[in-house]
């Protein structure tokens, strides 16, 4: 017998498809241009910032190359630095 836990989860979809989509295409430019998955992984958290964590990490692993292990430390870090910067002015 299946318990809760065990049932598989249904990934979270976001809110806006088409915006994804074009969170993915700025952080893969981001990524050629700059040569950076931090820059990759900031160009889409900007566009992406209201949408829920998991979203964004799975569009850090698709959109930048950042690893699945690896994106929660960019989420972190990304969001800490803007909290940061808006609390400055």
């Amino acid at each position: 017998m299946r318990t809760k836990s065990d049932t598989p989860k249904e990934p979270m979809q976001p809110n806006d498809p088409v915006l994804y989509r074009r969170a993915l295409e700025i952080g893969r430019e981001a990524l050629i241009a700059e040569g950076s998955k931090a820059a990759a992984a900031r160009a889409i958290y900007k566009v992406l910032e209201d949408e829920h964590r998991e979203v964004v990490l799975r569009a850090f692993v698709e959109g930048a190359t950042i690893t699945p292990k690896g994106s929660p430390t960019y989420y972190h870090s990304i969001k800490r630095k803007l909290r940061r910067q808006r609390a400055l002015g």
